[in-house]
């Protein structure tokens, strides 16, 4: 099979950037908008006609591309609907377009959250728009395959992220002390893959011979309990400033308490938002808002490890090797990186 040109939406983000390096042998054509990256590059832009593009330019480009990997997206949960709506479903729309006057299949990143949308958490309006994506996707008559992105974290190797998301900001703020308190139920697991996880597996989809259906590039069965990964958040917090690991007694005299959903609002009703009447949202508002998305849910289904020429299955251990790595990145950052304001 010939390799093929490929048409990349999204690349100086979390996930694009680290595809982009995925593909470092495939002929990337990589569709930019602010931010300018390294390789082949047009200026362009989702939400506009043509892709922002000279009418000129978008037929050359047509006439090139073989597959379009679409990973430009906002998301921004604190964002308007207008404006997730723009990006999420009028973007995927236009890229849909270019598919087709192309003649060349689609890698459509999307969301694991989209099973999760409608329970009032934070991602709702997020995950809603990239339903709505989807549908656009999958009734477009193109060759398609879905990708649904669970959280992505760092490099499973060096930490390292093109860009900090709401995950990283509630893990951030345990690892720095702010967060004293966290909502969960019982059992409740974090689903999350490392970005080179992502990249593989969006790269496995791009080289297969057939683009077809939903693929969950997700953590599953392997998802970590939230008090485990409180435990690495409070090892690598202690660890950076003594030089040495901790035992479990240390985590649980230092590290984020875990509490149940009513008697965490009871406090935050009663005590902390009186307390810092300034602070809106606070940052114990901002980790319960995201933690509903997670708080008494099944699993995910993954496809990690099914893929062909993909990545191999995620396991307990591997994804606590790749937090800690992120954890240790986390904590080079400045301090007022985890401020609110």
């Amino acid at each position: 099979m010939t390799a093929p040109t490929v048409l990349l939406t999204g690349a100086s983000g979390v996930v694009g950037s680290a595809l982009l390096r995925e593909l470092a042998d495939t002929e990337v054509i990589s569709l930019t908008h602010h931010k300018p990256i390294t390789g082949q590059q047009l200026r362009g832009d989702v939400t506009r006609p043509w892709l922002g593009l000279h009418p000129a330019d978008y037929r050359s480009l047509a006439a090139r591309v073989d597959v379009v990997v679409h990973c430009a997206a906002s998301v921004n949960f604190t964002a308007s609907r207008t404006h997730l709506h723009n990006v999420n479903v009028r973007g995927t729309g236009h890229v849909l377009r270019f598919a087709e006057d192309a003649t060349a299949g689609l890698v459509h990143g999307s969301t694991a959250f989209i099973a999760r949308a409608g329970r009032g958490s934070l991602l709702d309006a997020y995950a809603e728009s990239k339903a709505t994506g989807e549908t656009l996707v999958r009734t477009s008559g193109l060759p398609y395959a879905i990708a649904r992105l669970s959280t992505v974290i760092g490099d499973s190797a060096s930490g390292r992220t093109a860009r900090l998301q709401a995950f990283h900001h509630v893990v951030g703020s345990a690892l720095t002390g702010q967060l004293p308190f966290l909502p969960c139920a019982p059992g409740t697991r974090i689903d999350f893959v490392p970005q080179d996880t992502a990249a593989a597996a969006l790269a496995a989809l791009v080289r297969s011979e057939r683009l077809q259906g939903e693929h969950w590039i997700t953590a599953g069965d392997a998802a970590l309990p939230m008090a485990r990964l409180l435990d690495l958040c409070g090892e690598a917090a202690i660890a950076r400033d003594s030089g040495t690991r901790i035992g479990d007694l240390g985590v649980r005299l230092f590290g984020t308490r875990l509490l149940e959903p009513d008697v965490f609002e009871r406090i935050m009703t009663s005590v902390l938002d009186r307390a810092q009447p300034g602070a809106a949202p606070s940052v114990g508002r901002l980790a319960a808002d995201v933690m509903t998305a997670f708080t008494d849910t099944e699993p995910f289904p993954t496809s990690i490890g099914t893929l062909p020429q993909g990545p191999a299955p995620i396991t307990p251990d591997s994804l606590e090797n790749a937090l800690r790595h992120t954890l240790c990145y986390l904590l080079t950052l400045p301090q007022e990186t985890w401020d609110l304001t």
